[in-house]
């Protein structure tokens, strides 16, 4: 399997960690924005708001990447958004809860990085995946957004902590807005926008083809 390979920056390691980072809380937490890590609803609201942004969802087909529970498309139909909606994580026991949760919703097992992909959508998301620490943080963010990115006609949205935020846990990674603002210039051609204000501890990219 390709992820045991040392050039790829999740090691199996990495994989396990989370596996049993997210068993831990859903074993833990009743909540399904406590058991993907948020810490309220709201929180996980603002995020999903931001990512939101990247331009007029309606009508059109979304990519979530590392999708959990399934939680930004329940966000997403609360506010009367129609169009095709697939979910995908790498965690089985996420895909299995999530197809629970909302059935007739399409969740899969799988890993964007690993199994290539020839189907399109008009937008892509990624909300919290990249938070986690990981062997080489930075080139997972590359490697993933530019996947994501490729995988959308319209464009992608994604999320990241910021390092200067007063508070800080030790299992996660925090980003240098300005260092990021670099690398979205370079992925995107110049063509991105970056988002701040809605939490002190978050910033959302937008990239456009």
């Amino acid at each position: 399997m390709g992820f045991f390979k040392f050039s790829n920056p999740v090691s199996w390691f990495d994989r396990l960690y989370l596996h049993l980072f997210y068993w831990r809380r859903m074993r833990h937490y009743d909540l399904p924005e406590n058991q993907v890590g948020r810490r309220s609803r709201k929180n996980q609201e603002l995020r999903f708001e931001a990512l939101c942004g990247i331009g007029n969802l309606n009508g059109k087909s979304i990519l979530d990447i590392g999708s959990g529970l399934g939680c930004f498309d329940a966000y997403l139909k609360a506010r009367g958004w129609e169009g095709q909606y697939t979910g995908f994580d790498i965690l089985k026991l996420m895909v299995k809860k999530a197809s629970q949760r909302f059935p007739g919703v399409r969740f899969e097992k799988r890993d964007i990085l690993e199994k290539p992909l020839s189907e399109k959508w008009d937008y892509t998301f990624i909300s919290g995946v990249m938070n986690h620490k990981v062997r080489d943080n930075w080139a997972w963010i590359e490697k993933l957004v530019k996947k994501a990115f490729s995988l959308a006609k319209l464009g992608v949205a994604f999320n990241l902590l910021v390092d200067a935020t007063p508070w800080k846990d030790s299992d996660l990674f925090y980003a240098d807005p300005k260092l990021l603002e670099e690398k979205a210039k370079q992925w995107s051609k110049g063509n991105y926008k970056m988002v701040r204000g809605y939490l002190a501890e978050d910033m959302t990219v937008y990239m456009y083809h």
